[in-house]
Formats: C-alpha cells, structure tokens, sequence
C-alpha cells in the first residue's frame, strides 16, 4: 500500500458504510428542505457541456496516471462517464470501454463527441448503479469511478456492484472533500445552519481498507486540473456557489452570497480561487 490518507480507525466495514449513508441521507434532507428551484430530474442538464474534454489532450494529469496502467487488450468499465472525459480517450488506447452514465443529458454530449473523433470501440450504456443484474459480472478488465459515489446511499453495493464488474481492479478518482462541498465556509451566512458535508476520499478509503482491500492511494493533479477551482471572473465564481447553494437564479439572498463568496475568495493573476483546495486521489484496488 502507498500512501494513505485516512485510516479505519479499527471501525468496522458495516459502521463505516452506516456513517456513509448516514452523510448523504443528512445532505439530501439538508438540500430539498433548502432548495429554492426543482429540476427537471437530471441535475446536468444545464452543466452537462462543460463536462466536454477532447480525447486527444495531452495536458491531464489525471489521464497520463490512467493511461499509465492501461493495457491494449483491456476492456474498460467507466462508471458515470459524464461526457466521456476519461472513456473516450482510454478508448484510444485499449481494445474497448464500456461506459455506464444516466444522465441523458451527459450521454447526448457523449455521443457528440464520440462521433466528431469517429471513436467506434466504445459501448455507452443508460444504466444505474449499484446493480443486482448478473450480467454485470466480469464484464471488464478494469473498473473505473471518476467523483462519482459522494452521493451514493447504498454504497456497499455500490462496490460489490464496481467490484464483480471488473477481472483485475478497480480505479477510483476522486477529491479528499466532495466538490459539492466547495463553498461550506458561506453556509452559515446564507441559511442559517453549516452544511452537511458529503463523504469523500478520505471516507473512501477507510471503507474499502475495513471491507479488506489491499490499497494503493496516490495525489494526482497538482497541475492543470487543479485550476478547476479558480474561476475567471466573481460572476464565474458566483453561479458555482449559487448551484451548491441551491438558490435560484433570482433568488433574494444573492447579494449576501455575493458578499459572502467576494470575502472568501482568493484574488491572483487575474483569477479568483478558493482558500482551501480539495486533494485529488487516485485510488486502486485488485478484485481477484
């Protein structure tokens, strides 16, 4: 095991898993007692085209650490692919992927975009996880999670599901903090009460060190992707927290989040970023 960034703490894979759900059924209560507008039911429906990357970059970070354990004649299972950031581009490089992701709105710009770099070995799936199917049974090499679980309730199946999917290992990228978390420090001022903060990495890998997996956890994107978190304008800034936030477009309490976001945000080189950037890990684990 390399290096670790939270340990078990001798608790039990079953009080860990509790904890978990514990978390995100709290934030779930939190945001629809909270939240001023309803979705149409897919949350990236509005987001989905900034989730576009093209498959042919040489400048992620995070992608070079994938591509560095990838095989030519391994097939890929990426689970919540979004746009097909990282299954499109392992599809340049491996004999197949099989993409999981529900949101319609995140596979329209999948299949834009497999189609605009004719990229044929993938198969993109409109399917839901944790799964009871037996068919999802080895159905890959590796499988692969990018900041996707934060919000997973049952997240025990969720890994028996990612874990049977898969012949040799599992690959989870993900942030020490849940990104829905990036503006915490203006809860208070905003709604009155802290906000209950999803599981992130660091809950993680307690859960997968209690259920036995042998670990190897690294830092990744210290580079290029950690500029996902500086915004090029106030404005810029504003919408990210607004969204977190769940406020509406009109919202009466915009000037106090406005003030809120001006006073916590860091100013530098023409950007604005937050005091405290989330880790980005990698975290692999063998199935068999």
């Amino acid at each position: 095991m390399s290096e670790v960034y939270s340990s078990n703490d001798g608790k039990s894979a079953a009080a860990l898993t509790q904890a978990w759900a514990d978390r995100v059924i709290g934030n779930r209560d939190q945001a629809e007692r909270l939240r001023e507008e309803q979705g149409d039911g897919d949350h990236y429906r509005p987001l989905a085209s900034m989730f576009r990357a093209d498959p042919h970059r040489t400048d992620d970070e995070v992608l070079d650490a994938l591509l560095a354990f990838a095989d030519s004649t391994d097939t890929w299972i990426d689970v919540g692919a979004g746009a097909g950031r990282f299954s499109l581009p392992l599809a340049l490089h491996v004999k197949s992927v099989v993409a999981v992701e529900p949101s319609g709105a995140m596979r329209a710009e999948f299949a834009n975009l497999q189609l605009e770099h004719d990229i044929t070995n993938v198969e993109l799936r409109d399917d839901r996880w944790p799964s009871d199917d037996p068919a999802v049974t080895d159905i890959g090499d590796v499988a692969l999670i990018s900041h996707v679980a934060y919000d997973i309730e049952p997240i025990d199946r969720f890994l028996d599901t990612l874990e049977r999917s898969a012949r040799r290992e599992c690959v989870a990228v993900l942030f020490d903090e849940s990104p829905s978390a990036l503006f915490w420090q203006v809860w208070p001022a905003i709604h009155g009460e802290d906000q209950v903060r999803l599981p992130g990495g660091n809950e993680f890998t307690a859960l997968l060190e209690a259920r036995g997996a042998d670990l190897d956890v690294s830092e990744i994107g210290r580079g290029i992707d950690r500029r996902r978190f500086r915004f090029d304008s106030l404005e810029h800034a504003m919408e990210w927290a607004r969204r977190r936030l769940w406020l509406a477009e009109d919202s009466i309490k915009l000037p106090a989040l406005s003030n809120a976001v001006a006073a916590l945000l860091i100013e530098q080189d023409g950007a604005w970023s937050l005091p405290d950037q989330p880790t980005q890990m990698l975290i692999r684990w063998r199935t068999r």
